[in-house]
């Protein structure tokens, strides 16, 4: 099986401004850039729907810290809001030292008609998912323990590939971690398993990878795609 598209999707910039003194050596500098990056995503609330009675929850810790001494002296944590445990909201966001500002980028993943909301006031309200699933051809029946279809969901990842066309920097390949950011489960949606696994450069996410078992009597595996980056990218 390889699976192969055109990744279609987009993704939302915030930026804030930070002045902070440089720090006395690397561990506190880290320290702080976390702290920096928390508080931001803190202040984003998700709602599953313009009526806001269904808040998504933001999971406990980062699921992935990354830097990019490509771009410069960068600081980032990837964090995952869930609705019924399956991740809605998936944020990118850092602490770009070496101009003083932190950014974030935010995508919309299973569902659709989220609502963003900073400082009370809407930021974010798309107007359709930001994500499509889709079967995974030839792919086996899930399988029965979890341990075995962590093994499944990894060997149909390595199916994938995924390369950026950057204006300056050409065409390239990006890196599949082996290991998946975040598992998940959600009775209540009707998936046995699932996994988000993410294609890096260097260890900076640039896009992510959802793979799913759904379905109550016979589950079958689907999957999607979502991007962090605006520019062009072929799968």
């Amino acid at each position: 099986m390889h699976v192969s598209l055109t990744l279609v999707v987009w993704a939302l910039l915030g930026q804030v401004e930070t002045s902070a003194d440089a720090p006395n050596s690397s561990d506190e500098q880290a320290q702080q850039s976390a702290e920096r990056v928390l508080a931001l995503a803190t202040q984003y609330e998700f709602y599953a729907e313009a009526s806001r009675k269904m808040k998504l929850i933001l999971q406990d810790k980062p699921v992935l810290t990354y830097s990019n001494p490509v771009r410069g002296d960068v600081y980032g944590d990837v964090f995952v809001w869930t609705r019924e445990g399956r991740p809605e909201v998936v944020a990118a966001i850092f602490d770009y030292r070496t101009n003083k500002w932190i950014d974030s980028e935010l995508h919309m993943l299973a569902g659709g008609g989220t609502v963003g909301v900073r400082d009370d006031r809407i930021f974010w309200q798309p107007d359709k998912p930001g994500t499509r699933f889709q079967p995974i051809p030839a792919a086996a029946a899930p399988a029965a323990t979890a341990a075995k279809r962590l093994s499944q969901m990894r060997s149909m990842a390595r199916e994938f590939s995924v390369e950026r066309n950057h204006p300056e920097q050409g065409k390239d390949s990006l890196r599949i971690l082996s290991q998946p950011i975040f598992r998940y489960a959600s009775p209540a949606l009707d998936i046995v398993d699932g996994a988000m696994f993410v294609f890096v450069e260097g260890t900076d996410p640039e896009a992510f990878l959802l793979i799913e078992a759904t379905g109550k009597e016979k589950p079958t595996w689907q999957f999607a795609f979502a991007r962090m980056n605006i520019v062009e990218f072929d799968g």
